[in-house]
């Protein structure tokens, strides 16, 4: 059959066939295994950038575990909060007596809600000052975000100190 034809016609024929064979075979499977080889390549720098940053969301989850302490305790009722102040004022506060609390304040920001806390007290500056003290120390509740002193006269005759504790609790609205 193949004896009609010339050498040259035979050696192209055949080099038409390779052509041929080889674009399939490249379409069948070399393609496919370019392709698969890349995506593996692409899916191992991914895994790894992923290993790595699992690590930094374990040290994220303890900082913000800690940014709660820092900020009090979640999960209790404000209304509870301002009585907890009120008998840690009570309970630890030498002497003292508690002039006014004001109503809670509540703000939005961003993803948070702020519950502030104000309370005026009386008395001494060592037992005020020992209060606040005990307040940053002892009280998980909430935490002191500003105190202020401030001197009054009563009927021109008395000097009465006070003490303006402000008290923040933070929670998360997501």
């Amino acid at each position: 059959m193949f004896n009609q034809y010339t050498f040259k016609t035979k050696v192209k024929f055949l080099g038409i066939l390779f052509l041929m064979l080889s674009v399939a075979s490249y379409r069948r499977s070399f393609s496919n295994l370019i392709d698969l080889y890349k995506e593996n390549s692409m899916l191992t720098e991914k895994k790894s950038t992923m290993n790595s940053q699992s690590s930094n969301i374990y040290v994220l989850q303890k900082d913000v575990k800690d940014l709660d302490k820092l900020i009090g305790k979640i999960g209790v009722e404000k209304e509870n909060i301002q009585q907890k102040i009120i008998d840690f004022s009570v309970k630890n506060g030498k002497k003292l007596e508690i002039n006014s609390i004001q109503t809670i304040h509540e703000s939005r920001q961003n993803d948070y809600l702020v519950y502030t806390y104000q309370i005026d007290l009386t008395g001494n500056y060592n037992n005020l000052l020992e209060l606040t003290y005990e307040f940053e120390k002892k009280f998980e509740y909430s935490k002191i975000v500003s105190t202020k002193f401030y001197t009054e006269n009563k009927n021109n005759k008395k000097e009465i100190l006070h003490l303006n504790l402000i008290f923040q609790n933070y929670e998360n609205t997501n």
